[in-house]
């Protein structure tokens, strides 16, 4: 589907908006505080969370202007996602991920990542996909749950923030700070390109004219 890919950056402290999936920028603007570790849309506004001051932020648009911020339910947010629904997040150490209720600091469920370091998250065709740090994996769930239907290994060493273009998983290395495109869902690489600036540490897709 037509859209432009949001990447944030932890050395910069930027959010970055794509033309396209590609290397191009169209614009940036600062992040709201210290470390933007994790991105999502949902239709009308980017969410960003900051993995230093616990925080998640809800943007005017994708803008730097903030309408609304609460704090996260643990510590080092690394992910996030919205799965139509309600927002999804996920914490590097305590390896858990959380269902909030609607876009809201309230939680209504949470269970154990399927992998130690949890490290990003995004919504793909009905089903929660997550990354691990620790094993270098991705993992699809069923649905929004601890259930896995099935798992690959990364083409790289520490994936960190995903994104899902409708049509194929998009997520970063913070080792070689690149940003890869993938064959549908799955550990083969069709595209790749070098991160804006410093390390790569979340992602999200924003659909255009859909």
């Amino acid at each position: 589907m037509p859209g432009n890919l949001i990447s944030c950056d932890n050395d910069t402290n930027t959010i970055y908006r794509h033309d396209g999936i590609s290397s191009n920028i169209l614009n940036s603007f600062s992040s709201p505080s210290g470390t933007p570790s994790g991105l999502t849309f949902d239709g009308l506004n980017l969410w960003s969370c900051d993995k230093d001051g616990d925080s998640i932020f809800k943007h005017d648009g994708i803008s730097e202007t903030i309408l609304d911020s609460f704090s996260t339910p643990k510590a080092d947010p690394l992910g996030l996602t919205f799965d139509g629904s309600n927002l999804v997040s996920c914490y590097y150490y305590a390896d858990l991920i959380y269902l909030h209720s609607g876009l809201s600091d309230v939680i209504s469920s949470s269970f154990s990542s399927p992998s130690p370091e949890p490290s990003g998250l995004t919504f793909a065709e009905g089903n929660l996909i997550s990354a691990s740090n620790d094993t270098n994996s991705i993992f699809k769930h069923s649905g929004v749950s601890e259930e896995i239907l099935e798992s690959f290994s990364s083409p790289y060493q520490s994936p960190f923030g995903l994104a899902f273009d409708g049509s194929n998983l998009i997520s970063c290395d913070i080792t070689g700070n690149k940003i890869y495109k993938h064959s549908g869902i799955s550990s083969q690489i069709s595209d790749s390109f070098a991160s804006p600036s410093g390390t790569p540490y979340g992602l999200t897709f924003e659909e255009v004219g859909c």
